[in-house]
């Protein structure tokens, strides 16, 4: 197959397929009635395998380190911001 012909599998395909195998323990079988290589398929069981426990990390966050500083003095801003106000209503009781 050329690079024009090559077909592009979703991620979810590709999990349902996989898993599909595992379930029926007959790969082969599998991959052809997905019209498949076994190939592929493998490659596929081999990279659930592999990466499969990463799915159960706690998610990094994608910010920065400077956004989160932003978001800590924000959140000290709005703590002081408050304090001054319940402050300045003591005052004028």
């Amino acid at each position: 197959m050329s690079k024009e012909n090559k077909r592009k599998f979703n991620k979810n395909f590709k999990f349902n397929v996989v898993l599909e195998s595992f379930i029926s323990g007959n790969a082969a079988a599998t991959a052809a009635r997905h019209d498949i290589h076994i190939s592929q398929l493998n490659n596929w069981r081999k990279q659930l395998k592999t990466q499969g426990p990463e799915i159960f990390e706690f998610r990094k966050s994608n910010k920065t380190n400077e956004q989160r500083e932003i978001e800590q003095l924000q959140n000290i801003i709005g703590k002081i911001t408050i304090e001054n106000h319940i402050l300045k209503k003591q005052k004028n009781c």
